[in-house]
């Protein structure tokens, strides 16, 4: 089954995640890791097991797909799913899958807590079908600075 994007589809229709913008790189990205995805693991399973549903842990090709779309947003200067269905594909995520993109939370708690208060982004997190997780962010010398990416699936 290719990539769904039922969840991803609500996102999209959010202030400031709206659109297939083309992004075009015009900022310096300056660095980008995954070094927090074990940390949002922990957080987003918590928070997941507290509304009955089950933990998720990290995938190295979802963090891939979260980093290619942090480096990008960063350099854009702005939020945006860009082709997700495609590139889930290209990374050969299959499955249920779904996108939070987030920007100017200097932590990683900063960024889930802003996705929790976000109806779009949250029902994303409490996906029923999500099992796995990759996240990254990345910094660029805009006016947001960091910018973080939750690529949620099966």
């Amino acid at each position: 089954m290719r990539a769904l994007t039922v969840c991803a589809l609500v996102a999209l229709g959010l202030a400031g995640c709206a659109g297939d913008l083309a992004l075009t790189p015009k900022d310096a990205v300056l660095a980008s890791s995954t070094n927090d995805a074990a940390a949002a693991a922990r957080l987003i399973s918590a928070y997941r097991v507290s509304k009955g549903l089950s933990p998720v842990t990290v995938d190295s090709s979802l963090n891939k797909a979260a980093e290619h779309q942090a480096r990008a947003v960063a350099a854009a200067g702005r939020l945006s799913h860009g082709s997700f269905a495609k590139r889930m594909d290209d990374y050969g995520i299959v499955g249920y899958s779904a996108e939070n993109l987030s920007a100017g939370q200097d932590s990683i708690d900063g960024a889930i807590g802003r996705w929790k208060a976000s109806p779009g982004h949250n029902s994303n997190l409490l996906m029923p079908e999500a099992r796995k997780i990759g996240l990254a962010r990345a910094d660029a010398n805009n006016r947001y600075g960091r910018y973080w990416a939750l690529v949620l699936g099966q």
